[in-house]
């Protein structure tokens, strides 16, 4: 499978003032400004085709220098709590705690549900 071009790596406020989009490379680029290679790794900006209005043409920051800016987002605790690694409970006690759980939950199912089935069961008869 062949390799991205490259992948947002956040936003950065060019000299103009103007805020955009940065990439990082994952293959060697050239600089549709000037031509230079923009190698791998390496950070750079997109430009408007003229016409088309997509930015789409890499320039290096030797072109369109740029500012990083800082990550302003807050992640939210749900996001947080799902990325994060959750250590693996084998314990006996955590085990049978899940099982009760499950059984109690099967059973309120069975509960609430069985006479719904039983009569549906009896009309397929």
């Amino acid at each position: 499978m062949e390799k991205g071009i490259s992948e947002i790596w956040g936003r950065a406020e060019l000299d103009e003032g103007q805020s955009t989009e940065v990439y990082r490379a994952m293959r060697s680029l050239l600089c549709a400004t000037c031509g230079t290679v923009i190698a791998e790794g390496m950070l750079f900006t997109r430009r408007k085709v003229k016409g088309i209005g997509l930015s789409i043409m890499p320039q290096c920051p030797k072109c369109a220098p740029f500012t990083l800016q800082a990550d302003r987002k807050e992640r939210s605790a749900l996001l947080q709590s799902l990325l994060i690694e959750q250590p693996a409970d084998s314990s006996p006690e955590a085990d049978s705690q899940a099982q009760a759980k499950a059984k109690s939950v099967d059973e309120e199912v069975q509960r609430r549900l069985g006479p719904a089935l039983k009569r549906s069961r009896h009309r397929r008869k």
